[in-house]
């Protein structure tokens, strides 16, 4: 009995499976659903169309109650069985009016046995399919009046949710041409957009407008990748690109938190919401990176989630911002309003809860809203900060004016001020220059009293001379006259021979008494600035002996060597003598002082010495003409380190007050640059310094 009931079953279910409506098409005109007539069976086993097609497998489909399948997000493949009859002669062909497949693959049966299959999906490249249009065509070679059945399978890691109908190669020229017209309209439109909001972000240079201007161009390339138009025209070879569609999700994502934050000034006017919005900057970012990796569809759904989320935070975000006074704040509300109902009603459709829209999707519909709305909310911002700007203008020139009356208060008391302050400055101008005056006169009289000092010692010893042969004379005189009473007459030739010889002498001493005399005159005296031609030798000799000797009549206790090395080829040179001869002198001056202090210090064994020479430098390449070089050498302390670069500044001295003036090396300085020449300083602290002057001939 079993035997006889086990059959009856099996062909009582096999029957049931083959009770399925079978579609007649009569109506060449229009599109018509097939989701009805199908049975479904969802395959996580990745079946092949051997297995599908064993009466097990068949057993299991299930029939299918909606005229668009719809799966939502789903890993599993779907497998749909229709029986179509073609009742007019005419070819028909089955649209997959989904750009999210990515293989698809139909299969003709006849007594559960395959007799063709076609192949087309994301997977494969454009020029592949039977008719090269945005959505998937496959021609259905039917016999009229004969039933033929299908096996459709499609597998995505997208949402399986899809238009499926058949219809003639006319009517779909039709509804294409409404599809194209539909999409060609919404993106003009946001391209329209893209570029306006562009143009002002060149204009004001804003990064709130690039925040937009991406965001809007991250909705347009997804929606034309939802309708395939980027894999047609932008890489119809490869697509594998076509996997990676979501991640124009999280760059929305990204773009529309970064323009929400810019555009509500979040970091001002709620920190915390601010705060709370770097969860979305990551969250965009997990999801761009896990579209590259095999987690795919982990993507999908957290991008999904993800816009949910975001679109009730950015919602507490505007009512927050709102609620402070931000106007422009009600214009982003009503915008993410919009978006926020097409997002949901997309999602909606994923899930199978809502009918599935051909020619236009409704994130499409709010996106279009929504840009316009924030478009608008973007130019009331630049009215606002028009009239911002406008106020600042007229708050700024109301400051201006009062700052021009306060400037021209300020000037008038300033004026009075600075020309109290000249008087006082012009006074104080006069009284230095009549201090440095003075203290140039000052630092001349002293040169000139060490000068006449020197002279002093120096012409005591020809009158010395002078005096005592002339006393001398007179005692001889007095012994010619008795020897002429005597009438000695030999030994009063010898006393005349002796008269002459002490004549002479005092002649001797008296003319060199009187060029001492007259080079203190030449010194002293007021010079017209004229040049000379002057025994350069001669000078450093006169004026050293002069120094020295002024310093020995200043200071009995004084005691230094000095010596000369003198170029005996140098030929008279063209200089001002008494400008040289102060140089000389200063220099002299500096050096006994220098080895006289160090004296003082040493033990007995130190001998102070200052040397002078002079060279005769021939012309080379840095100087073309010849040159003199004075050396003034000395063995005293030197000069420190720390003043060293001090010592040619006007008034700077390092002798005690009442000393020095300041003004020596100074004026020395001066002449010698006046001279077209120049001097060098060579110093070794505690062991000596050298003065080089070079002067041209």
């Amino acid at each position: 009995m079993k035997f006889i009931i086990l059959p009856l079953f099996f062909l009582l279910q096999l029957a049931g499976v083959h009770a399925q409506s079978i579609l007649h098409l009569r109506d060449t005109s229009d599109w018509k659903p097939v989701g009805k007539y199908t049975s479904y069976l969802r395959d996580n086993g990745y079946s092949d169309i051997q297995k599908i097609l064993q009466p097990a497998t068949q057993s299991r489909f299930k029939k299918y109650s909606q005229d668009a399948p719809n799966f939502g997000s789903t890993a599993d493949a779907a497998w749909f069985r229709f029986t179509v009859i073609k009742d007019v002669d005419k070819d028909f062909y089955l649209q997959v009016g989904s750009a999210f497949i990515d293989s698809i693959a139909l299969y003709a049966v006849n007594e559960n046995k395959e007799e063709e299959v076609q192949l087309s999906g994301d997977n494969y490249i454009f020029s592949q399919r039977a008719v090269k249009v945005t959505t998937f065509l496959f021609p259905l070679r039917l016999s009229a009046g004969k039933p033929q059945t299908y096996l459709l399978r499609v597998k995505t890691m997208q949402p399986l949710f899809f238009p499926l109908r058949v219809g003639t190669l006319s009517a779909f020229m039709e509804d294409t041409h409404k599809l194209d017209l539909i999409q060609g309209i919404y993106l003009g439109f946001m391209l329209l957009i893209l570029l306006y909001n562009l143009f002002l972000f060149f204009s004001t240079r804003e990064k709130l407008y690039l925040f937009y201007v991406a965001y809007v161009a991250s909705i347009t390339w997804f929606m034309s990748t939802v309708y395939q138009y980027v894999f047609e025209y932008l890489w119809p070879g490869v697509p594998l690109l076509n996997q990676y569609a979501v991640a124009s999700s999280a760059i929305t994502i990204l773009t529309a938190t970064l323009f929400t934050r810019e555009f509500l000034h979040t970091k001002k006017l709620a920190p915390r919401l601010h705060r709370f919005s770097i969860i979305f900057i990551v969250w965009s970012l997990l999801v761009f990176v896990l579209v590259f990796t095999p987690f795919k569809l982990t993507a999908l759904m957290l991008a999904q989630s993800g816009i949910m989320l975001m679109a009730i935070y950015f919602l507490i975000t505007g009512v927050a911002i709102y609620s402070k006074g931000y106007h422009p704040a009600k214009f982003y509300l009503m915008a993410w309003s919009f978006l926020i109902a097409g997002f949901i009603a997309a999602i909606l459709e994923s899930v199978n809860v809502l009918p599935v829209l051909y020619y236009i999707n409704s994130m499409q519909v709010g996106s279009a809203i929504e840009v316009t709305l924030l478009s608008l909310a973007l130019g009331d911002r630049i009215n606002i900060y028009k009239k911002e700007r406008e106020e600042a203008q007229a708050k700024s020139l109301k400051i201006a004016h009062e700052k021009a009356e306060l400037i021209q208060q300020q000037n008038l008391l300033l004026e009075k001020k600075v020309a109290e302050r000249t008087t006082e400055l012009t006074k104080s101008l006069n009284d230095l220059k009549d201090a440095q005056a003075q203290l140039i006169q000052s630092e001349k009289m002293a040169s000139l009293g060490e000068l006449t000092a020197g002279v002093a010692h120096e012409i005591q010893n020809p009158l010395n001379f002078v005096n005592n042969f002339s006393e001398l004379n007179n005692e001889l005189i007095q012994e010619l006259m008795q020897e002429i009473q005597e009438k000695n007459f030999k030994e009063v030739k010898v006393i005349v021979d002796d008269i002459k010889m002490n004549n002479g002498k005092i002649v001797f001493h008296g003319k060199r008494a009187d060029g001492i005399v007259k080079s203190m005159l030449q010194h002293s005296r007021k010079h017209t600035g004229l040049k000379e031609q002057t025994d350069i030798n001669a000078l450093c000799d006169e004026y050293l002996r002069l120094s020295y000797h002024g310093l020995r009549a200043k200071d009995k206790s004084f005691n230094a060597d000095y010596k000369t090395h003198f170029d005996e080829s140098i030929s008279k040179i063209n200089i001002i003598p008494q400008d040289i001869g102060r140089v000389l002198l200063n220099l002299f001056n500096n050096a006994f002082y220098a080895v006289n202090e160090r004296r003082k210090e040493e033990p007995a064994e130190y001998k102070p010495c200052v040397l002078v020479t002079t060279h005769k430098l021939s012309a080379s390449a840095s100087n073309a003409d010849e040159r003199i070089e004075i050396i003034v050498s000395d063995n005293g302390k030197g000069i420190p380190q720390k003043i060293f670069d001090k010592i040619f500044q006007p008034f700077f001295t390092t002798k005690p007050t009442g000393q020095g003036t300041g003004l020596g090396l100074s004026l020395t300085y001066d002449i010698i640059k006046a001279h077209g020449g120049e001097i060098k300083v060579d110093t070794k602290e505690g062991e000596g310094t050298v003065f080089i002057i070079r002067l041209p001939v």
